[in-house]
């Protein structure tokens, strides 16, 4: 009877044993084919699981694996991914692969911030003559909101240029104007108006402004130094500079002053003893036969006399 039972049971584990080898066997999910022209899409590929329902993209497109598990999933409407990226899943297995004839979008660009910011600072005219006023005119990126838009405002200069605490861009409008008091100076001075808004640095913008005494707004200068050890004279055209050089070293008038935009010519004559080399080339005297003054400015040109 042991016996018996034992051979009836070794034929059931070989039976099960059989049916199960007999059961098809199926890897992950795979994707061949994925194609995509226009909005018409055709996929194709294996399942895991034989007749499983299938998913595209989490559920845009559904289809069903056949007997041995193989699939092809098509529509003629369908939207193309960011992407270009299909993901089939039978609710086991997943496979994810790129559509041919499918170009990746670009992601859109973020929507413009409707918050207007500070965008610049300019202050008109840049050069004024102490106490004359200037106006300084701050402009956002876009109209200020209801209760207007505040500017903090700095000068790093108040003796030479004051403005007020603050400026109001109204609501709606996209600019507004203040003033810039200047003082009265014996000599040039320079002015940063500096605006902020919320007392953060980076949104500062800034202008420029510089404050003169009269005269030096009106005029620059011409002056001449040696560049050698001989004697020679050097005169202006208009007349001004009549500067004697000898054994390195200047007499007479060697600076002149003259109107701002004024063309002025150095002539240099060399004594008998001596020869004239040239003017050398320096910031401002470039060329000694048209010296353009500019306002404040000391054109310095070194004359070259040497002996013969």
């Amino acid at each position: 009877m042991s016996a018996s039972r034992s051979a009836a049971a070794l034929t059931v584990a070989v039976v099960a044993l059989t049916v199960a080898l007999a059961q098809p066997a199926f890897a992950a999910t795979t994707i061949t084919r994925a194609d995509l022209q226009g909005t018409s899409v055709r996929i194709e590929g294996s399942g895991s699981s034989p007749n499983a329902p299938l998913t595209v993209n989490g559920g845009v497109l559904t289809g069903q694996a056949d007997a041995n598990g193989a699939f092809r999933i098509q529509s003629n409407s369908f939207a193309q991914p960011a992407d270009c990226v299909v993901t089939v899943s039978d609710g086991s297995t997943s496979a994810s692969r790129t559509l041919t004839g499918c170009t990746t979008q670009a992601p859109p660009p973020p929507p413009p911030s409707s918050a207007p910011t500070l965008s610049t600072l300019t202050v008109s005219p840049t050069d004024v003559v102490g106490p004359d006023p200037a106006t300084g005119t701050v402009t956002l990126s876009a109209a200020a909101p209801a209760g207007g838009f505040v500017v903090d405002l700095t000068s790093d200069n108040p003796a030479a240029a004051t403005v007020p605490a603050s400026v109001t861009v109204p609501a709606g409008a996209a600019q507004a104007s203040f003033p810039v008091t200047t003082q009265q100076l014996t000599n040039a001075q320079s002015a940063v108006i500096i605006g902020t808004v919320g007392g953060v640095f980076s949104t500062e913008r800034h202008g420029i402004i510089t404050v003169w005494d009269a005269f030096h707004f009106a005029n620059g200068s011409v002056s001449v130094f040696p560049g050698g050890t001989g004697t020679g004279r050097v005169v202006s055209q208009p007349a001004g500079v009549d500067c004697l050089i000898a054994n390195g070293s200047g007499s007479g008038t060697c600076s002149a002053f003259f109107a701002v935009g004024t063309v002025v010519r150095l002539d240099a004559t060399p004594a008998a003893n001596s020869k004239f080399v040239g003017f050398a080339p320096k910031p401002g005297c470039i060329d000694a036969s048209k010296i353009t003054v500019a306002r404040g400015t000391d054109h310095a040109c070194q004359v070259g006399f040497l002996p013969k």
